[in-house]
């Protein structure tokens, strides 16, 4: 007997529907949500009258209990769920004992299951919607497991991860190659415990929800810096992806065309100065000065780094990582003076005694690659003497400045960089030591492609697109 036949014999159908019933290719199934469509039964009562039929237990599967290392994912369209195990059996929801295919599926996973492959099926009725309900709790649970999140996350390259909560649910992202993309949106549910699980492993105060915090671990030899912040909905919550171990990207390939490369390179043999690449966060400055080490002779002269934080491991460099308060920029330069370095790369000039440490080590024999934030080549110029550092020191000390922003590229395979380049040659050395300002500095430089011009080349070539450019441009460049 079917258990539709056992709908009409107990009837809890008619003779009419049971024909009907019949004509369908999935007669249970249609017959279920017949009965529960018009009300007449719900999710629950059928599974009991299930239970009644196949002489089995029902379960409402309030005992639930996640097997490690079962593939649930391939089960959930068959609505068969392990919910448990004991010395000699698997219990097994089904939602109907007449469904072999789904009973082949589960048997087949608990024999590849380490956890499970020695213990035999035993089966009790489930209804459709709490294994619905529980596969769905399953998959949330896998959403927000941390490690697979941070697994796709590098494996798409991104740069950082977005957690975002909202009223009712919360939303992850990744940006790649400078654009946020959607991950998953979630139930805000399940949104408290992922915080919780993300503050720990960054050494963070968990009962702490009203001030920012920021923190830092690492997993597989990456380092992942995470920054919380308060919102109407609950923390905000951001986490840097610095992978160290990724590969730098040659001069070449990074945007510059080849007089820069040239030129850039010629510069890096000088023993003396300072080469200062500007821009605002996140257009690649960096990765631009990492590119130009590798051009350098890393055996031959004593390379040495402050950075915040290091991005990329670079062999045969002493790079060391800014510590608050622990080591600053001034501090480490100091102390670098004193290990007889040839090229020293300081990360970032945000102060006045990081600068004027820069320019003595730039004055005393060293070759001193910075960043700055500014907007172009001749704003560096400005920063400095806001630093405070003289005219004559600029002008005798400088040796370029590199102005770049990040675009993505037209046809997606990520980013290049569109930039400036301006040479300290001797006319313009003397404009700055008797302090012209940007305005007139412009004016003395001759045949200099600013990075507009850079941007509008690569337009031609159908490197970038044209909205992009524009967007960057106003955007950066006022």
């Amino acid at each position: 007997m079917s258990f539709v036949a056992f709908l009409r014999e107990n009837g809890v159908i008619s003779d009419d529907l049971y024909a009907i019933a019949l004509a369908k290719p999935d007669a249970e199934t249609y017959i279920c949500d017949v009965l529960i469509s018009a009300g007449e039964l719900d999710e629950e009562e059928i599974a009991t009258l299930k239970s009644k039929f196949f002489r089995v237990e029902y379960t409402d599967l309030s005992s639930f209990v996640l097997i490690n290392g079962f593939d649930y994912a391939s089960l959930e369209e068959s609505l068969v769920i392990p919910f448990s195990t004991s010395d000699n059996t698997v219990q097994i929801a089904i939602s109907s004992l007449d469904n072999l295919e789904a009973k082949s599926k589960v048997e087949l996973n608990i024999a590849l299951c380490e956890k499970t492959k020695n213990l035999a099926p035993h089966y009790y009725i489930a209804s459709r919607e709490k294994i619905t309900r529980k596969f769905k709790e399953i998959s949330d649970k896998s959403d927000t497991d941390i490690e697979k999140i941070l697994l796709n996350a590098t494996s798409a390259s991104a740069s950082d991860i977005h957690i975002t909560p909202f009223d009712k649910t919360f939303q992850m992202m990744f940006r790649i190659n400078g654009l946020l993309k959607h991950y998953k949106t979630l139930d805000i549910a399940n949104f408290e415990q992922m915080c919780i699980s993300i503050k720990v492993m960054a050494k963070l105060d968990i009962s702490e929800n009203r001030r920012p915090q920021s923190g830092c671990f690492q997993k597989g030899g990456i380092d992942f810096r995470v920054s919380t912040h308060p919102t109407f909905f609950g923390e905000n919550i951001v986490i840097r992806i610095l992978n160290k171990d990724k590969s730098i990207i040659s001069i070449e390939k990074i945007g510059f065309c080849e007089e820069q490369i040239n030129y850039l390179k010629q510069i890096c043999t000088f023993l003396n100065g300072m080469i200062i690449f500007c821009g605002p966060t996140g257009s690649g400055k960096t990765t631009s000065i990492y590119s130009l080490i590798e051009t350098m002779d890393k055996k031959g002269r004593n390379i040495m780094t402050l950075e915040d934080p290091i991005e990329y491991k670079i062999t045969n460099v002493k790079q060391t990582e800014i510590v608050p308060g622990i080591i600053t920029f001034a501090d480490g330069i100091r102390s670098i003076l004193r290990q007889d370095p040839d090229v020293i790369l300081i990360g970032e000039i945000r102060d006045k005694e990081t600068a004027q440490m820069a320019i003595r080590a730039s004055m005393t024999g060293h070759l001193v690659l910075t960043t700055v934030h500014a907007n172009d080549s001749f704003g560096a110029i400005s920063r400095l003497r806001e630093f405070e550092i003289s005219d004559a020191l600029i002008a005798e000390n400088i040796i370029a400045i590199i102005a770049q922003r990040l675009l993505r590229k037209k046809d997606e395979t990520g980013r290049t960089i569109i930039s400036e380049l301006l040479k300290i040659t001797p006319e313009l050395k003397e404009c700055i030591s008797i302090g012209y300002d940007s305005a007139n500095l412009k004016k003395n430089v001759k045949n200099f492609k600013n990075i507009t011009d850079d941007c509008k080349a690569k337009i031609r070539e159908g490197i970038v697109s044209p909205q992009d450019a524009r967007n960057v441009l106003l955007t950066n460049c006022g």
